[in-house]
């Protein structure tokens, strides 16, 4: 659960990182696949202060993203809840996470989005699934996330202080 400053913090992140997504991230292309970063900002929100942040996170995150998306809107708030929540259950399970344990799950984590996002735009009439680049694109985001995983869980613990997060649990 969020409260007080650890709101607002999480807000000023969330902001930031969108910002960061439509203005940067989207430049950044390899193979024609750019980064996902409100996707990691969610993956590390679940790691960094459990289940409930990381759902709580990952609508926020997903919900501003189909703001920008072609498409049907909450496709991106659902993937990115599910995948929030899932990440925090996994952080929850690992005792003392590594640098390389965190961006394990990262790029897990992110694969698993990607996939959940396809698989929801298939079951409401997109053709996600079926998408030839479908492979390259999970692939990509998952390094890419991995590769930033450390900075943006630091970021993340931040927003999240230890206090709220041992009063939440």
């Amino acid at each position: 659960m969020i409260e007080g400053s650890s709101l607002i913090r999480w807000v000023l992140l969330v902001t930031a990182t969108l910002v960061l997504q439509i203005g940067l991230a989207t430049q950044i292309r390899v193979a024609g696949v750019h980064p996902d970063l409100l996707l990691l900002v969610a993956i590390c929100a679940g790691l960094v202060g459990g289940p409930s942040t990381g759902a709580g996170v990952g609508f926020a995150c997903g919900l501003l993203f189909d703001l920008f998306l072609p498409g049907r809107f909450g496709v991106t708030a659902l993937a990115y809840l599910l995948v929030g929540y899932g990440s925090g259950v996994a952080g929850d399970a690992v005792a003392r996470p590594t640098r390389w344990i965190s961006a394990g799950i990262v790029a897990l984590a992110s694969a698993a989005g990607t996939l959940v996002y396809a698989a929801i735009g298939q079951l409401l009439g997109q053709r996600s699934l079926s998408d030839p680049n479908l492979g390259a694109i999970v692939g990509i985001v998952a390094a890419f996330n991995a590769l930033l995983a450390v900075p943006v869980l630091a970021v993340c613990r931040w927003a999240e202080p230890e206090d709220v997060r041992l009063r939440a649990r």
